[in-house]
């Protein structure tokens, strides 16, 4: 019952957040888009409601800090837009461009979705963060995958999932101590919260399997986060050893990635994702695939063809 009340609360100190930042919105559009009226930017304070959750959230051993991470670094780039846009309308008095604001949309969108999700993930036992890679919880990777289904069927809000493997892992298991590779397992999802945005999604699946769910993107942005995750490894130049000693490899990672279509099932997704890479990857290592998925009508047209 503790618990119960415990996790409740954690949920309670989530809603002011929500309320502060949509009445934040309301004054900052009027702001940029009627900058004739500088009054109005004397209104616009920043919520302090956030601030106020990290300090309660640092300070219960019920939340992780895995999660406090996360939600700021959304939060912080956030607020990094949104100041460039009033300094940018408080110098030029003119509104911004379409492109600036649909970048900063983008980012306050993220936001709200991720305190939303919060809501929910602290209701839910065993979601959260992994211990070991401090990625996102692999319980919640079908959770999360199907949320994003439901956002693209209702808003049609773009994004792609990308399956990557380690190259090679059944030889690194045979010639590398338990410690070793788990060190290797540590340092790529390092190097991938380094290479993907603060909004998006990143699952270590296990053994040598790690999931991306890179939000408001197509396949082309995709691929350049895969892309950009690639040079990070290979610049840590990594060398894995044989058994015996006498060859050396450069550790390395295999990709395939998908924009999911509306109706998509999430386990055929992964699954298709899984078979494609498992077919590419006997052929050639440290490889990026697109595979192109088909919406049930396609595949149905196809099916009868």
């Amino acid at each position: 019952m503790a618990l119960k009340y415990k996790e409740n609360e954690h949920w309670a100190k989530l809603l002011p957040i929500l309320e502060d930042h949509t009445a934040w919105y309301h004054v900052l559009v009027q702001c940029l888009f009627y900058p004739e009226n500088m009054d109005m930017m004397h209104q616009l304070k920043k919520p302090t409601s956030f601030a106020q959750w990290v300090v309660y959230a640092n300070r219960e051993k019920g939340i992780q800090p895995e999660i406090v991470e996360k939600l700021s670094a959304v939060h912080a780039d956030m607020f990094k837009i949104v100041d460039g846009l009033i300094y940018n309308t408080k110098e030029t008095r003119a509104k911004p461009s379409h492109k600036d604001f649909q970048k900063f949309l983008t980012n306050y969108e993220e936001f709200l979705f991720y305190v939303r999700r919060l809501e929910k993930d602290l209701l839910q036992e065993g979601s959260g963060y992994d211990s070991q890679t401090g990625l996102r919880s692999k319980n919640m990777l079908f959770t999360d995958i199907q949320r994003e289904l439901e956002r693209l069927e209702r808003q049609g809000k773009n994004f792609c999932v990308a399956l990557m493997k380690i190259d090679d892992f059944e030889s690194i298991c045979k010639d590398s101590p338990h410690d070793e590779r788990n060190g290797y397992i540590k340092l790529i999802a390092s190097l991938i919260k380094l290479s993907i945005r603060s909004f998006d999604d990143a699952y270590y699946v296990g053994e040598d399997e790690f999931v991306l769910s890179l939000k408001q993107t197509d396949v082309s942005g995709g691929v350049t986060a895969l892309e950009r995750l690639r040079r990070e490894l290979e610049q840590q130049k990594v060398m894995l050893r044989s058994e015996c000693g006498l060859e050396e490899s450069l550790l390395s990672m295999s990709c395939c990635i998908a924009e999911p279509v509306g109706g998509d099932d999430v386990h055929d997704l992964i699954r298709n994702l899984r078979a494609d890479l498992k077919n590419t990857t006997h052929k050639k290592t440290d490889t990026v695939l697109e595979y192109h998925e088909l919406s049930p009508l396609q595949r149905y047209v196809q099916g009868d063809a």
